[in-house]
């Protein structure tokens, strides 16, 4: 059963290329109409002059690594090496290490999940190995078809990781993540090993020059940028223009190991930088992420007619510009979040969205505010070892 058609009302559709209409109608886990007319029996949204925006893209995470606490022993590094020998070094010795690799895999990933969720990105691209609990009933969209290799120093080979690689998926490994004069060399190294292809997408690229990052884009690959990590680590971030000129830009969280809490902070960190207008950051996570990605079906990362419903709801902004609207939000702002027409969290005015969908839910408390989830988020939250912080459940719902 697939309930009731949602028809949201009196808000302003938003696309990377700019405002799509003022109605949207939801049915069967697809966007039906965009500035239709309501069917007889749909449920009916007033979003009360909120955006409608695309579900986020969080472009690179680290799935099992979202309940360690941010962490580094010195105050800076200039290589992300450094910072990877200091953490292995303290594997058993520091409780903030050793307390987290106890839990249990699946409710590492699942806290992850709700991490995601929480800030809008309703798909994620793990920079890991795709564990079997990401497979099935993962309750957040995960990129499936990639190639990765960790780095130059860690991991397989990356000619030969590249090689296995479909040339129509992305190849992603860690780059230039740092401040010296070997963050600035592996760029060429890379070359040398024939691994810089129109499918190559470098993850940090701290280290790169001006001229390798246009050599990057005119080879036709991406780079995913990740603010935070880089400010913790190396007290300074990518330069990224060259990149999103050309649509081959990213953004993503890193884990909560080095990286910002949330897609939303870092949004919030990137434009900080003012190396990109607002509608560029919105590409970042929106159009020009599912480009780098490859990701080829489902529309992700617009609203379009017949397209995947995954949507988030902003509260109504009164900035002339749309696309900054969410570059200072948190997560308790989002008025609602969709993945594939279901409510998985949302404000208490979105009650009827759950009942309409059929979705059973349950009242929780996130950052203080009071919140609607999805019973399959509450339910596996009730019984894990970990939780994730600032969410807490204190009311049964209905469904």
């Amino acid at each position: 059963m697939i309930g009731r058609s949602l028809y949201f009302k009196n808000v302003t559709i938003l696309n990377a290329d700019g405002p799509a209409g003022s109605a949207l109608r939801v049915r069967g886990g697809h966007i039906q109409a965009i500035d239709g007319v309501p069917g007889r029996k749909d449920c009916i949204i007033d979003g009360q002059g909120g955006l409608v925006i695309p579900g986020l893209i969080n472009a690179h995470d680290h799935l099992e690594l979202n309940t360690f606490k941010r962490l580094k022993y010195r105050d800076s590094y200039t290589h992300a090496l450094q910072w990877i020998e200091d953490i292995e070094a303290r594997f058993d010795s520091d409780p903030d290490l050793i307390e987290p690799r106890r839990q249990p895999l699946a409710d590492r990933l699942f806290v992850s999940a709700v991490k995601n969720l929480l800030s809008g990105a309703t798909t994620v691209c793990q920079h890991n190995p795709f564990h079997r609990q990401l497979r099935r009933n993962y309750p957040i969209r995960v990129v499936k078809h990639y190639g990765f290799c960790h780095s130059l120093f860690r991991g397989e080979r990356p000619d030969q990781s590249f090689q296995k690689t479909n040339s129509a998926d992305p190849w992603i490994i860690h780059l230039a993540e740092g401040i010296n004069a070997r963050a600035e060399a592996e760029f060429e190294q890379l070359n040398e090993l024939g691994v810089l292809s129109d499918n190559t997408v470098l993850v940090h690229g701290v280290g790169l020059t001006a001229e390798q990052r246009r050599a990057l884009a005119a080879r036709g690959g991406g780079l995913v940028w990740c603010p935070g990590s880089n400010f913790f680590m190396f007290g300074q971030t990518a330069q990224v223009k060259e990149l999103a000129q050309v649509h081959k830009l990213a953004l993503g969280s890193d884990s909560r190991l080095s990286g910002e809490v949330d897609l939303l902070a870092e949004l919030k960190l990137a434009a900080q930088t003012q190396q990109l207008s607002s509608r560029q950051l919105f590409r970042a996570v929106t159009t020009d992420a599912a480009r780098v990605l490859r990701i080829r079906h489902g529309g992700r990362g617009q609203i379009r007619v017949d397209r995947e419903a995954d949507l988030v709801l902003l509260p109504r902004s009164s900035a002339p510009d749309p696309f900054s609207s969410i570059l200072n939000l948190r997560r308790v702002q989002l008025e609602l979040v969709m993945l594939g027409g279901k409510p998985l969290i949302g404000s208490v005015c979105m009650q009827p969205v759950f009942k309409a969908t059929r979705t059973g839910f349950a009242a929780v408390t996130v950052d203080g505010i009071e919140k609607l989830m999805a019973m399959k988020l509450v339910d596996y939250l009730k019984q894990s070892s970990v939780q994730e912080a600032g969410v807490m459940i204190h009311q049964q719902g209905a469904t």
